[in-house]
């Protein structure tokens, strides 16, 4: 497959969706800022960003190219979006028979691109300490420790997960400004999912497990603990705690710190019927069977761990003022 430059892939990315679907004939509705795309309703695109509110899914054009254009690889993605650009490129692709486009799909965990970096992390910065509550100190571990960085196109905060070999195999995104009133969130094309974020100290054996990276970090940034292994799933699902598992046999313990929510509760207790029997196994039993010690860590107080720690702020700085200005 061919390889792009970091200024071809930003070059794609930097595409007017909107320009680019006019131009094929496409349908589109004015509608505030964005417009709608008339042959999916429920998505709106604005310049170089889409969003599909049915999914809860959007992002950039390579990636709506991907999802909306047919296309298998990011590689043929850039290609045509150079190519409306006009910088187009001399390589030319011929339609890959169904053999060779699933052998590519598996290969294409091995070939992610990821954004470029920022020359500076300002915005991230900025977005964790400020918005999110975030100490400096914690913000800097996970730098300096590359989980996290700043993307040079979109300034997003770009999280990392290693495999073993210390390959990155999972790149997931957050936008460090919410677009439109949405939180915008999603994976790097090409990542593979088994994996997740991960913190590993072989001389510790037991493992947290949260569901967001943010949420983490705020665990960390509570209770200073930077000495437990740390998995983030990215999701409810276990598949990245299955892997890290297979990759990782120090472990003996498992702490559950998901969101205090209804889908965290049904993941780690599992579903039950109306008259409240069990009809399926959550995660807190299923690691228990095999053998680990778990429990559950709820946030003391909101939905998340950085809920939590913004309240604890919010509580600290009251205190505070009560202290020097006597609760006036």
């Amino acid at each position: 497959m061919p390889r792009y430059t970091e200024e071809q892939i930003a070059r794609a990315n930097e595409t007017d969706l909107v320009s680019f679907l006019r131009a094929r004939g496409e349908k589109l509705k004015k509608s505030g800022k964005e417009y709608r795309w008339m042959k999916h309703d429920s998505l709106t695109v604005n310049y170089n960003e889409w969003y599909r509110f049915s999914g809860s899914k959007g992002g950039h054009p390579i990636d709506f190219l991907m999802e909306f254009g047919g296309l298998d690889t990011p590689q043929q993605a850039i290609k045509w979006l150079l190519d409306f650009k006009g910088t187009p490129t001399d390589i030319k692709y011929a339609r890959d028979s169904v053999a060779d486009m699933s052998n590519e799909r598996k290969e294409r965990n091995h070939n992610m691109i990821l954004p470029p970096k920022n020359g500076n992390y300002r915005r991230l910065f900025a977005y964790l300490i400020q918005t999110r509550g975030l100490s400096p100190d914690v913000v800097s571990y996970f730098v300096q420790h590359k989980l996290i960085y700043e993307d040079a196109v979109h300034h997003n905060i770009v999280y990392c997960g290693y495999d073993p070999q210390g390959n990155i195999r999972y790149a997931g995104l957050r936008g460090t400004a919410d677009l439109y009133g949405k939180k915008f969130k999603m994976d790097v094309l090409g990542n593979d999912k088994n994996y997740g974020v991960n913190i590993v100290n072989p001389g510790n054996h037991t493992l947290l497990v949260f569901e967001a990276v943010i949420d983490c970090m705020s665990y960390i940034d509570m209770y200073k603990d930077y000495d437990s292994n740390k998995l983030i799933l990215g999701m409810v699902e276990d598949t990245p705690l299955v892997q890290f598992l297979k990759d990782y046999n120090h472990i003996d313990t498992i702490h559950f710190c998901l969101d205090n929510d209804e889908a965290a509760h049904k993941a780690l207790y599992g579903k039950k019927d109306e008259s409240g029997n069990a009809i399926s196994q959550g995660l807190v039993k299923k690691y228990e069977d095999q053998g680990f010690i778990t429990d559950v860590i709820i946030p003391p107080s909101g939905k998340d761990f950085n809920e939590a720690l913004l309240i604890q702020k919010k509580q600290q700085v009251e205190t505070i003022n009560n202290k020097t200005y006597g609760g006036r």
